[in-house]
């Protein structure tokens, strides 16, 4: 699979001008820390991580990163893609509960 970062661009852009359409402009996030799975465990779906291989993540951490990020007080890096996932998978979940 091959993903091309216009598709991915104009598909980010819909869903953000699809929650501000709805009125959302902004989402109150109440959770904080996070389960992370390590890279090298997380596509090995057959065969679980070790449970002491399991690290936490941060939501609030990750917000000021990115927030940096879009403040210009830190240069982008695709590493932040990361930290920007874990804000949008928990935002996308609680919008759907």
């Amino acid at each position: 699979m091959k993903i091309q970062l216009s598709g991915l661009r104009r598909a980010t852009n819909a869903l953000f001008d699809h929650l501000e359409r709805t009125g959302r402009t902004e989402i109150e996030v109440t959770e904080d820390f996070y389960w992370s799975v390590p890279e090298k465990h997380l596509y090995s779906v057959y065969t679980p991580p070790p449970e002491s291989e399991l690290t936490m993540g941060q939501l609030s951490d990750d917000w000021n990163e990115v927030a940096r990020i879009a403040s210009g007080q830190r240069p982008p890096t695709a590493y932040a893609l990361v930290w920007l996932s874990s804000l949008l998978r928990c935002i996308g979940t609680k919008l759907v509960s």
